[in-house]
């Protein structure tokens, strides 16, 4: 999952059809959902813009959303899926349980088929009350463990209760009675191996380019610090419009300014003129 998403951000950023930058994230791995069964995902904290190739200048997005969800989708999927041909090829999968008979190379290529025919889904949007509030959102689970006191409720009869939240129905608050087996191995399926990452960074923000390539991105920022917002153009005498060139996002230069001159002008204008 790091793998793919992140070469799926870096491929799509790069892409000058989208926004031909080399941008910069941090990702930090999440395994389980507020019942504690296994649900991974990635959390991916991406600034809004990237380093121009040439290393000149900043590029703010072109569009009002950071890069188009459905290309996203569809290349992190041929990724995730090319990379599950590829460890199963390694023998890098283990197959338990129910998941047994893929160990078949047959029911391994028919378990993957279908997944081509479906739609998969990248979900991305701004943050919410600030970059900070973000950070300060995933500072609070990159050390935390799957569940913690104030959710446990009771433990009677060899019966473990917890609080849960039920994103499936409106966020209701509900509490999960589970026999005290059950709820070890729920929380033990959120136990990493010894010496797993869970956060990592990548592009500028990578640990071999950081201390080259934040200062520089800092400077170009100070330079050219207003993005580009193409929905909401407006101008005032004290805090004058930032113009962008829409495919490279450089700030245009105002050469010369025309007053608009209404229609009703120059019909009067046209007519004054021809009766002269």
């Amino acid at each position: 999952m790091f793998r793919a998403s992140a070469e799926t951000l870096l491929e799509v950023a790069r892409d000058p059809r989208h926004l031909g930058a080399d941008i910069g994230f941090l990702s930090v791995l999440h395994t389980w959902g507020q019942n504690l069964l296994a649900h991974p995902h990635v959390h991916c904290v991406v600034p809004a813009g990237g380093l121009s190739p040439h290393r000149t200048h900043w590029i703010h997005p072109r569009y009002p959303f950071f890069l188009p969800v459905h290309v996203l989708s569809r290349v992190f999927r041929g990724k995730f899926v090319a990379g599950l041909k590829l460890r199963f090829q390694q023998h890098q999968l283990t197959f338990a349980g129910s998941l047994k008979p893929l160990e078949n190379e047959n029911a391994f290529r028919s378990f993957l088929r279908p997944l081509f025919r479906q739609e998969w889904v990248v979900y991305a949007k701004p943050p919410f009350g600030g970059p900070h509030h973000v950070l300060g959102y995933l500072a609070r689970y990159t050390h935390r463990v799957a569940i913690t006191n104030h959710r446990l409720v009771a433990f009677e009869h060899d019966q473990v209760t917890f609080r849960w939240k039920d994103y499936a129905h409106g966020n209701k608050k509900r509490t999960m009675p589970l026999d005290s087996q059950e709820f070890l191995r729920r929380f033990l399926l959120h136990v990493l191996p010894r010496g797993f990452v869970r956060i990592r960074s990548f592009g500028f923000l990578a640990t071999r380019h950081r201390a080259r390539l934040v200062p520089l991105c800092q400077r170009l920022l100070a330079h050219y610090p207003t993005a580009h917002t193409p929905a909401t153009l407006t101008s005032s005498p004290t805090q004058p419009t930032c113009f962008r060139c829409p495919k490279c996002s450089t700030p245009l230069l105002i050469v010369e300014r025309f007053s608009v001159i209404p229609a009703w002008q120059l019909s009067t204008r046209s007519a004054y003129l021809d009766s002269s």
